[in-house]
């Protein structure tokens, strides 16, 4: 039997399809097995999600847009290594000082997994023929999840370990390995795909996926939005079409979803009560034990969270934006050198609401398409967008508009969202950390090789075919 190069952990325990939002991964058997019925299928393919949710909510992975483009800084209870007046937590730390290495890096966890959760959507693609009671509509709508959770795990990767697509002109500049089967140990060793080339298999798999969707999900139980469905795969492939300035295609991706979906903004008061539930695209489900992973680092159960907004972000709300309140400010005791005093921190309210894992929402849609209008040369439909987010939040309309206040709009609107460092970097803009800053680098110019990771020195040294990102 051959052997992979990422463990496979496919199943789950034996459990009626209910339990399937809510139990681990922990079986191992044999692939002929776990693929012989559609419950395996099933599970395997739950797995994957399982997986997908541990993978991209980790205080590495979903504070590093926030974090390194400035829009949070740390509390007083921060614990970790100790950087002027407070901590900074320690799987964040090199990552946020520009300093990470490919021997300890801050990623180097989540890049396994993603590779992992890529080997074992491969297996489910490869394999789905050998379960005999699944029918063709049942095989449809699980390929099409797996095609387009395929591309969403790739994508995951190339934003943290390739530079954006326009970094050169040609978008031939290093990808990330883009793993359309299943790798086998002593055999395969691919080397880095270009981005080029890594976007393309990026819409084959989106197209593949969008071809296959069915009426219903793949795992009869849950929510649609619990799964990486059709409107999941139509904003990916929005979000991509923007990368790669193809503003006609982001333009149609997100104006299909705004007016096909059924979704709509929240009015003002349910979105303040109930933070993006009612819009919600794809949200990944809770633990086992019903915790948000990003509830437990954003809006703990006790004390306070380890991440405020800074000061200078906090200013750019105007007083009567209702957004304000989704920020609680508290007054905590600092201390610098000898001096103690209180200060006010602000921390995000927006976890508090039953929202979970919460990966794309309908106003990421707006903000796409008012981008790509603007830059298309449309400013009055870029402003009709923006203007819809606006309003919603209590403000007036804006009269004329730049891509910084889209930018600015879109900033306030995600923040604490993992957002802000990739619309920079698409938008071949530097970073400025201004207040709250405690790093020894807070501002660096685009472009710069620190504005990726490092390719972990694990994967080197298995493959030597990977070549490592400049500078590291």
């Amino acid at each position: 039997m051959k052997k992979f190069i990422i463990p496979i952990i496919l199943g789950l325990s034996i459990v009626s399809c209910s339990d399937f939002l809510e139990k681990e991964p922990v079986e191992q058997i044999s692939i002929n097995d776990q693929f012989s019925t559609k419950e395996g299928v099933l599970k395997a393919l739950n797995g994957a999600y399982y997986n997908t949710r541990s993978s991209i909510f980790t205080i590495s992975t979903y504070t590093y847009g926030d974090l390194l483009s400035g829009n949070l800084t740390f509390s007083p209870n921060s614990s970790g290594t100790s950087q002027g007046t407070v901590n900074v937590p320690s799987a964040i730390e090199l990552l946020y000082n520009f300093i990470d290495d490919s021997n300890s890096s801050d990623l180097a966890q989540s890049y396994t997994n993603n590779y992992q959760i890529i080997n074992n959507i491969n297996l489910i693609i490869e394999n789905i023929d050998k379960a005999s009671d699944i029918n063709d509509q049942e095989k449809n709508s699980v390929l099409a999840e797996a095609y387009a959770l395929r591309a969403f795990i790739h994508y995951q990767l190339l934003r943290f370990y390739a530079q954006n697509y326009t970094y050169t002109s040609d978008a031939n500049h290093p990808g990330i390995v883009y793993n359309t089967r299943t790798l086998v140990v002593g055999v395969d060793y691919p080397a880095r795909n270009t981005v080029n080339e890594c976007y393309t298999l990026l819409e084959n798999d989106l197209n593949k996926a969008l071809s296959l969707y069915q009426d219903s999900n793949a795992i009869p139980v849950g929510s649609t939005k619990n799964f990486m469905n059709k409107n999941a795969a139509k904003t990916l492939a929005a979000i991509i079409a923007l990368d790669k300035e193809d503003y006609t295609k982001a333009i149609s991706f997100a104006t299909d979803i705004i007016d096909n979906s059924g979704i709509q903004l929240s009015e003002t008061n349910d979105y303040i009560q109930n933070f993006a539930v009612n819009e919600s695209i794809f949200e990944i489900a809770n633990t086992n034990e019903n915790e948000s992973y990003i509830k437990n680092f954003y809006s703990p159960k006790a004390g306070y969270s380890n991440y405020a907004i800074t000061d200078n972000v906090f200013q750019l709300f105007d007083s009567n934006d209702q957004r304000l309140n989704l920020i609680k400010t508290t007054s905590i005791q600092t201390k610098e050198g000898s001096t103690i005093f209180m200060k006010d921190y602000h921390f995000t309210k927006k976890y508090d609401t039953s929202i979970t894992g919460l990966v794309y929402r309908l106003s990421e849609l707006y903000f796409i398409r008012a981008e790509a209008a603007f830059k298309s040369g449309n400013t009055t439909n870029a402003l009709a967008d923006i203007n819809s987010i606006r309003n919603r939040a209590g403000l007036n309309n804006l009269t004329t508009i730049s891509l910084d206040d889209i930018l600015t709009e879109k900033r306030k609107e995600f923040i604490f969202e993992n957002k802000y460092f990739f619309d920079l970097m698409r938008n071949h803009k530097g970073i400025t950390r201004e207040s709250g800053c405690i790093s020894t680098t807070c501002s660096l110019a685009y472009p710069n090789n620190k504005f990726v990771a490092p390719i972990p020195l694990d994967a080197i040294k298995i493959n030597s075919y990977i070549k490592q990102n400049p500078g590291y």
